[in-house]
């Protein structure tokens, strides 16, 4: 039986070091661990992978807000060495990025006795590719999607097959979307109002361009896409913004901070 190894003294609380998930080594983690943990936000990096990046400017919500943060790391270059899109798609060939968060999760909920079943979400670029369609298979899982400035989106459309609609998603995943529990999970579409590149030279499925050819209009498609459903979605456009996390990062927050306080709320009215 595997010991129960404890990181040094110095890392139990503050920013944790990149750890690997000892369920697949491939993938690792790092943390910002605040004094009293009370919720858990899971923040997805992009392309860049720069994960310490937002672990650290989320540091001081970790501690206000007695919230662990967890920034995963999922590398470029699994299976095939030129590939940095893997993660964002959650299965790539026999990898299934989802469930290896979810894994991540079981371990730092175990080591840090946090409240790992149910947490906040959200990413940037490719994080924002892989937190929504995340949130599409877990919804029980997440209690508020942040989803920064997406390239390539997912619609909840079941004319067109994944990943740029949800026909074929059994055949993929082997289950359906729960479209009623999605429907209870506060959702923020946040991008900067200068992020209107034209991103089509990205598009491997042409089908992509349905939605727009640049950020902005994607997030749009997908904000109409989502009030079609029936979804909580709220749409955040930041001012002298193109495509960059951190003037992003305040309006993220206050989400988060703001639908805890909802959620803090119901929760004493209940009592």
């Amino acid at each position: 039986e595997r010991p129960n190894l404890m990181l040094d003294e110095n890392y139990l609380t503050g920013c944790i070091p990149l750890v690997a998930s000892e369920y697949d080594l491939r993938v690792s983690y790092c943390l910002y661990v605040p004094s009293k943990i009370i919720k858990v936000c899971v923040y997805v990096h992009g392309t860049d992978r720069d994960v310490m990046h937002y672990r650290d400017h989320l540091a001081d919500f970790a501690e206000r807000t007695h919230t662990l943060i967890v920034a995963p790391l999922f590398p470029a270059g699994l299976i095939e060495p030129d590939d940095v899109d893997n993660y964002k798609f959650l299965r790539f060939y026999d990898l299934r990025f989802d469930l290896m968060l979810l894994n991540m999760l079981d371990e730092i909920g175990a080591r840090y006795d946090a409240p790992v079943k149910q947490f906040m979400l959200g990413g940037f670029s490719g994080g924002a590719q892989f937190a929504h369609r995340f949130a599409y298979l877990h919804p029980h899982r997440v209690s508020g999607v942040s989803i920064a400035a997406p390239g390539r989106i997912t619609l909840l459309d079941d004319a067109m097959d994944w990943w740029v609609g949800t026909r074929d998603l059994n055949t993929h995943f082997g289950q359906a979307i729960n479209i009623e529990e999605l429907r209870q999970v506060p959702i923020q579409l946040i991008i900067g109002a200068d992020d209107d590149a034209d991103i089509t030279a990205n598009d491997d499925i042409p089908q992509a361009r349905i939605a727009g050819n640049t950020r902005r209009a994607r997030l749009q498609t997908l904000y109409e896409n989502y009030q079609q459903h029936g979804l909580s979605v709220q749409r955040d456009i930041v001012d002298d913004c193109a495509h960059d996390w951190l003037p992003l990062a305040p309006q993220t927050i206050t989400f988060f901070e703001t639908f805890m306080d909802a959620v803090r709320k119901k929760d004493d009215n209940s009592c």
